[in-house]
């Protein structure tokens, strides 16, 4: 084997490492009964900027992923927030359809996996992001809540601005809000049906 052809299969086993694509995807999982508070939407959006850009939320390659080959996790059920000040205390909350909340280090009981808690894990003083992806292949079928919260703002200066990425099967989503303390004003929450 010649050392061309050698790092070409590196280089390509590297980029499928990155994609962690899991199983078959159903090109027909999407959300239904998108529940939103006033005001806000669901699109399914992708920027296509010919590179994916590392911990922004976004599918920027269009590619039907979030930030894939930022060394954060993937599942064909994906949801990333991310803000810009890491002195704040944003908190993403994923429920499954057990009504079972994704932890860091825990698996829910339909397979929700949160990857790190902020501003606790030491990478997010560099990338305040949050991530919870689906561990198996299939996801149950069933309604879903995604809740972003501020808890603290630390040093922030409010309003924060959220970026949430969400990807389901082979499409991808992207939301943009802001997050003030407050009862009304420091949460932001969806559900879905699978």
């Amino acid at each position: 084997m010649t050392s061309r052809r050698f790092i070409e299969l590196l280089l390509v086993a590297g980029l499928a490492g990155c994609l962690e694509a899991k199983g078959a995807v159903d090109p027909a999982l999407a959300p239904r009964d998108v529940a939103l508070p006033d005001g806000m939407a669901l699109p399914e959006t992708c920027t296509p900027s010919g590179v994916e850009l590392c911990f922004d939320a976004t599918d920027n390659n269009c590619n039907g992923l979030v930030d894939e080959g930022c060394g954060i996790h993937s599942g064909i059920l994906q949801f990333v927030a991310k803000w810009d000040d890491p002195q704040a205390d944003v908190e993403l909350e994923v429920t499954d359809v057990n009504g079972d909340i994704a932890e860091v280090h825990s698996a829910t009981s339909a397979g929700l996996y949160k990857e790190r808690n902020c501003p606790e894990d030491p990478l997010c003083q560099y990338a305040p992001l949050e991530n919870v992806y689906l561990v198996g292949a299939e996801p149950e079928p069933g309604r879903y809540r995604v809740a972003v919260r501020l808890n603290r703002l630390g040093g922030a200066i409010p309003p924060l601005r959220v970026h949430l990425g969400v990807r389901v099967g082979q499409r991808s989503y992207s939301l943009a809000f802001d997050l003030s303390p407050g009862a009304k004003t420091s949460e932001r929450a969806f559900e879905f049906t699978l």
